[in-house]
């Protein structure tokens, strides 16, 4: 809810809900590539050995056989089943699943929450960087003391930093 003061201040007042251990809802770094830098081509390759210049008991000659036009169809099928499993499918399963995740840890920490009466934090905080945290136990007393606040904010009050609905 944002909010001018008489004075022009503009505030934002919110009821916050962060973790009680901030060290659960920082990031720990990016996932890091580690490259070795003892690979060469040829471990890539596998020892760089001789490729045989017979397919299925044929010798190559000058005519490609129908053979290798269906090896070439099936290798171009699967090269493509794959493209598209790893750059369509498997981010659309990925995006369900962490949508399951996120709802689930939801539904647990609302219900933990008001199961053990944990305090919301109403905040109020100013553009000039002035800030007031209240903590009030119960949603609906949250959201009254969130009100309060601004209405004194908008009358030119200071936010008053006492405890309601304890």
């Amino acid at each position: 809810m944002e909010v001018t003061a008489p004075g022009g201040t503009r505030w934002s007042v919110r009821v916050v809900w962060e973790p009680r251990w901030r060290v659960l809802a920082r990031r720990f770094g990016g996932w890091r590539a580690q490259r070795r830098k003892d690979v060469g081509p040829g471990d890539v390759l596998g020892g760089g050995a001789e490729a045989s210049s017979e397919i299925g008991g044929h010798r190559l000659g000058s005519s490609i056989s129908d053979e290798l036009v269906i090896i070439g169809i099936v290798l171009f099928a699967l090269v493509l089943a794959a493209v598209l499993f790893w750059w369509v499918l498997l981010p659309l399963l990925l995006i369900i699943v962490d949508a399951l995740i996120v709802l689930i840890l939801l539904a647990v920490s609302l219900t933990a929450r008001v199961l053990f009466r944990r305090p919301w934090i109403v905040r109020a905080a100013a553009t000039t960087g002035e800030t007031t945290e209240v903590e009030v136990v119960g949603w609906r007393a949250a959201l009254r003391r969130r009100d309060a606040i601004a209405d004194s904010l908008r009358h030119g009050l200071s936010p008053a930093p006492e405890v309601i609905g304890r």
